[in-house]
Order: structure tokens, then sequence, then C-alpha cells
């Protein structure tokens, strides 16, 4: 089952690895903080570069909730266990659980989509994880190579940053 931390925000990747540290593989399968890839301009040049995509958020993947739970309450940095009830936490909703993975690769990242801008910045999305979301794009910022897009997560609105690539028609 998959499960969610809050964390404070810049302190995801941190907190992960303590988690790794203190809690053996036995008790957790996969301690991680999905990320995304966009393109940023350094002297002159777009490079990519990973970001967190859930910013104070970190994901676990545990079939053992209440020893998981048991051993978290030691993790220092740790804000809350999200979905807590009384003796432990609750695993994601399937429908959370298909967007992580529907957007990130095996190493749970959002690689970057390829697009064709067009007037008013109407895109086409030409590849990429954001094919499934054209329809929940809120924002687009062609200059900063990003969209953002509006998903439900964990019962409330929430909206994440998805890198883009531009291409050219016929390109892929």
């Amino acid at each position: 089952m998959w499960y969610v931390i809050q964390t404070l925000s810049g302190q995801e990747e941190r907190t992960a690895d303590m988690i790794r540290k203190m809690i053996s593989q036995d008790c957790i399968k996969e301690c991680f903080v999905p990320k995304r890839e966009r393109l940023k301009k350094f002297h002159g040049s777009w490079n990519k570069v990973e970001e967190v995509l859930f910013q104070g958020y970190v994901f676990l993947i545990s079939e053992r909730p209440k020893e998981s739970y048991e051993k978290l309450k030691q993790v220092p940095k740790l804000t809350k266990v999200l979905g807590r009830e009384t003796d432990y936490f609750l695993a994601l909703g399937e429908q959370e659980k298909r967007l992580v993975e529907g957007i990130g690769d095996q190493e749970h990242k959002t690689t970057l989509s390829q697009i064709v801008a067009g007037q008013e910045k109407k895109i086409q999305v030409v590849d990429g994880p954001l094919k499934g979301y054209v329809g929940n794009i809120v924002k687009t910022d062609l200059h900063k190579r990003e969209v953002m897009i509006a998903v439900e997560f964990m019962g409330r609105k929430m909206e994440l940053k998805m890198g883009i690539e531009m291409v050219e028609m016929g390109e892929k």
C-alpha cells in the first residue's frame, strides 16, 4: 500500500533519506520523493533540471502500516503522517496512486512533455506524461517551459507544475 508523509518544504529528500536509514526494508518496500524534469535557462542555453513534484510530501510503500507508523514516530523532520486513524495511517486512494504512477516513470520522475505551441498560448501535447492531463491545464508559461495542472489529491485540489519542451510540428 502507498502512504504519504508531510514534511517541511525543501526537506523532502533529507526526510526520505532519514526514513530509509532508520526503517528497515523488511518494514518498508520503498520510500521516495517524486520529481519533475523541467528546462531551465543557464547562460543562454536550456538545461534539464530535476525539482520536487509534490512539495512537502514523501511517499512510502509498505505492507506493514502499523509497524511502519510506529517506527516513523522516531524520524525527525516529520510533520505528520497523512490520513492518520487512531492507531496507524490510511493508504493513498487508488486515484491518487494512479496519478503518481501515471505521470512518473519507474524512478517516480515526471519527464518533459513535448508540445507544439499555437496561437494565444494554445498548446497541443505531442508526447509525454501531460498527454492524459490536457484538460487539467490551468496555466501555461511558455517562457519558463512549464504548465500547471489542477488535480485532486488527498481530498483537496492541488496544482502541479510539469515541464514542457517545445517542438516543431512533425518532430518527435
